[in-house]
C-alpha cells in the first residue's frame, strides 16, 4: 500500500459523488467521512488502492457489487449492512474495530470474500445471515474474531462456508471492544 502522504486527497463527499455517478474511487486518500446513505448503495462501490479515514454503512442494503481491494482502513463500520450482490475485501488493513454486526444477507449466486486481509481490531460477525456462498481465505485477524463461534445468535450460513487458512483467535464468544 502507497502512503497516504503521496497519494492526492479527496474529501468522503466527492468520493461519494464518484461512486454515486458509477465511477470506481482509485488511488486516494479519503479524508473526513465517507458516509453511505439509504439511496447510495444502488450503484456499484469499488474502492482500489485508497487510505480511508472512516467509512460508514450502516443500516443499508446494498443493491450492487460491494468490492474493496488494496486499502488502507483507518475506521469502518458496516453493522445492518446487507451485501445481495456480495462483497469482495482483498489485500486490505483494517486498523480498528470492524463492526459487520447483523449484516450479510449476501442473495443466492453473490459471494462474500475476504482474502488477505489484515484485521489490526475485533472484527464482529454477531447475528450475521449468509445465504449464499461465504470464502474467508488467508487474512490475520490480530484483533481476534467471533467467526467461528457458531452458538445461537453468531453467524448462520445456508451454504457451507469455506474458511481456511486464517490466523488469530477466531472463536471468541464475545463481540469484542469497540
Amino acid at each position: 500500500m502507497t502512503s497516504p502522504a503521496v497519494l492526492p486527497k479527496i474529501s468522503g463527499a466527492e468520493a461519494l459523488c464518484l461512486l454515486q455517478a458509477g465511477k470506481a474511487v482509485r488511488g486516494y486518500r479519503v479524508v473526513g467521512s465517507l458516509n453511505f446513505h439509504e439511496d447510495d448503495p444502488a450503484h456499484p462501490v469499488l474502492l482500489e488502492q485508497c487510505w480511508d479515514e472512516n467509512l460508514k454503512a450502516v443500516h443499508l442494503s446494498f443493491k450492487s457489487p460491494v468490492r474493496l481491494a488494496n486499502c488502507h482502513f483507518v475506521r469502518r463500520d458496516f453493522s445492518f449492512a446487507y451485501f445481495l450482490q456480495g462483497l469482495t475485501i482483498e489485500n486490505c488493513a483494517f486498523e480498528n474495530y470492524l463492526n459487520f454486526q447483523s449484516g450479510g444477507h449476501n442473495q443466492p449466486g453473490f459471494l462474500l470474500h475476504l482474502l488477505r486481509n489484515t484485521f489490526h481490531g475485533f472484527v464482529n460477525f454477531f447475528d450475521c445471515w449468509y445465504r449464499a456462498a461465504v470464502q474467508i481465505e488467508h487474512n490475520d485477524f490480530l484483533g481476534q474474531t467471533n467467526l467461528l463461534s457458531f452458538s445461537a445468535n453468531y453467524m448462520a450460513f445456508d451454504v457451507v462456508p469455506h474458511i481456511q487458512h486464517n490466523t488469530g483467535e477466531l472463536h471468541r464468544t464475545d463481540e469484542g471492544i469497540a
